[in-house]
């Protein structure tokens, strides 16, 4: 029974023990989680308090730069009344500016201006590398007054330049010469000086020499002569040319002279192949009067296959004349005719395609280009 009791005791005192050790663990707990809560609750607060620290340190930054960028109502009237008395000083400062300016604006126009005329000195040297006689190639429809104007040199000094050529009827595919400058290539020949090609010439000495960049002539050699009269030149070398060649011994076969087939390689009109052209074929209606080119005799008078009718007259120095294609004869075999005498009437007989005149010179034989004799 003791036994019991003591057991009953044991039993009440564990469960008292247990209930007082529960409440205590609840208390304490409840104690450490208050104490975390109150501590985050601080920590809140003076984070809170740190921001609007920073917050009113930045405001009151900005008020200071404000006053010491936007100065007071005396501080503005000091200033201005120091900047009216220094006013005087300051225009004066313009004026010093002003006169700068001007200065270095000259300065830049006269070296601007030295430039240019460095530049058009370059140019006209530039100008004298290219001085030449440049060669040109005729083609259909050229003529020398339209040359004369698309290369601006006057027609007397493309002659000039050519004087050994007849430009009179220009042949195409003939090669010219036309300068690059107003002027004339000329060759010196011995006995030239320059006072001689001056006075000849009317070309002045000094532009002689500075277009040539020489101090004595050379016989042979080629000079260039600026903007001179070559009226007498071209007279004087034209009588020499003939005596030479008989260029303008024959006159035209016909009055008015107009060339539709030029002497050399040709597509015959007839035939449509590339033929050798023995002569030149000149303009002329059925029933144009033909007449002698120079004097002479026929020695042919009559029909002869793609010639038609023809006359061929003989002339001093191994010439021969041949005018075909004739509508009508006028002279016999063995007569005698006189230069520019009528001989004959323009026509369509022989092989043609329609009415035209056939002219040839040949000589000792052998077929000269009659553009070499004709005066066009």
């Amino acid at each position: 029974m003791k036994k019991g009791k003591t057991i009953v005791i044991g039993i009440l005192v564990f469960l008292v023990t247990s209930v007082f050790y529960r409440e205590y663990t609840l208390k304490n707990n409840e104690a450490k989680n208050k104490e975390i809560i109150e501590n985050k609750e601080l920590v809140k607060v003076e984070n809170t308090v740190e921001t609007e620290t920073v917050a009113m340190e930045k405001t009151e930054a900005v008020e200071m730069i404000k006053e010491k960028t936007v100065p007071n109502k005396d501080e503005t009237a000091k200033v201005t009344e120091k900047k009216v008395e220094e006013s005087p000083s300051t225009e004066e400062s313009a004026l010093e500016d002003l006169e700068l300016e001007n200065k270095i604006a000259k300065e830049w126009e006269d070296q601007e201006g030295q430039e240019l005329a460095d530049l058009e000195n370059n140019i006209d040297l530039e100008e004298k590398v290219v001085l030449e006689n440049m060669e040109y190639v005729i083609k259909k429809g050229d003529t020398i007054s339209d040359l004369s104007k698309e290369y601006k040199i006057r027609t007397d000094y493309i002659y000039a330049n050519n004087i050994d050529k007849n430009l009179r009827v220009l042949q195409i595919g003939k090669k010219i010469n036309i300068p690059t400058e107003p002027g004339i290539f000329y060759s010196v020949k011995k006995g030239d000086t320059f006072e001689g090609l001056s006075k000849r010439f009317e070309v002045d000495i000094k532009t002689i020499k500075d277009d040539n960049e020489i101090d004595r002539l050379l016989v042979g050699a080629k000079i260039f002569l600026r903007e001179p009269k070559v009226s007498r030149y071209l007279s004087s070398f034209k009588q020499e040319y003939v005596k030479k060649t008989n260029l303008g011994t024959f006159s035209n076969p016909l009055m008015a002279m107009s060339l539709t087939s030029s002497f050399g390689s040709r597509k015959h009109p007839v035939l449509k192949k590339v033929l050798n052209h023995a002569g030149v074929d000149l303009r002329a209606k059925t029933g144009t009067k033909v007449v002698s080119a120079r004097e002479g005799v026929v020695s042919f008078a009559g029909r002869a296959s793609g010639y038609g009718k023809l006359i061929i007259i003989k002339h001093s120095d191994g010439y021969e004349t041949r005018y075909a294609h004739l509508s009508q004869i006028d002279v016999k075999k063995g007569q005698k005719v006189s230069q520019n005498q009528h001989i004959a009437l323009s026509g369509a007989t022989g092989r043609v395609s329609g009415p035209h005149l056939h002219f040839e010179i040949r000589k000792n034989g052998k077929i000269e280009n009659p553009l070499t004799y004709l005066k066009f």
